[in-house]
């Protein structure tokens, strides 16, 4: 499964993700894949994606329906290529904080700036909803992942002990809006991406497991 984040181009950059000046959807990245907001006629397959690539922590198909549902405290993205949904993201927002509840892409799709932009839009949507500040899980023994946050200026601030089904540790990490927009920038114009850099995914900012190994 994909975890780095290939830098956007010039499609992919949504700007300044401030209250006034947001991602714009549906927007279409450089690969030719739309980001636009996650409809209810969308679950079927979000779900079935969910199912393959978490295949022991899936969320339940009510489940989607009940976060889509919460207008007041949630958003949901998708990423749709010519050939159907290909990445799905959400986020919780209850002031002053924003969760990550979900980031994936498929395999397929990795190295094309997907979770990359998914990602943009979250931190977005958390700054328009007045969040002070984003927190995600990860797992520990996925460094990978942590740099891919490291990198949008995530930082770690706890330790949940064998948080996952497999005894794992999650770290707690946290985003503190009010650097977003400088780090954001730097992202944007970073230099171009080394061969090995992909996408992240993964659920409650969790990044997903590489092939067998488990969230």
């Amino acid at each position: 499964m994909n975890l780095l984040p290939e830098t956007p181009g010039a499609s992919d950059t949504p700007g300044d993700p401030t209250p006034g000046n947001v991602p714009v959807l549906p927007r279409q990245l450089d690969s030719g894949v739309t980001i636009r907001d996650m409809l209810p006629a969308d679950i079927p397959a979000v779900h079935e994606l969910e199912v393959r690539l978490f295949p022991v922590d899936a969320w339940p198909l009510q489940m989607f329906w009940d976060e889509l549902m919460q207008l007041e405290t949630r958003r949901y993205f998708v990423a749709e290529a010519p050939d159907g949904i290909v990445g799905y993201a959400g986020l919780m927002c209850v002031e002053p904080i924003a969760d990550v509840q979900t980031i994936a892409v498929v395999p397929e799709y990795e190295g094309r700036g997907i979770g990359t932009a998914l990602l943009i839009d979250l931190i977005a949507e958390g700054r328009r909803r007045g969040a002070a500040d984003i927190l995600l899980e990860v797992r520990a023994d996925n460094p990978r992942a942590q740099q891919l946050y490291i990198r949008f200026g995530f930082e770690q601030i706890h330790v949940r002990k064998r948080y996952y089904r497999d005894g794992v540790d999650a770290l707690i990490m946290r985003l503190q809006l009010e650097d977003v927009l400088a780090v954001h920038q730097d992202i944007a114009h970073d230099a171009e991406p080394q061969p090995e850099q992909t996408d992240e995914a993964g659920r409650a900012g969790e990044t997903a497991p590489m092939e067998a190994d488990q969230k």
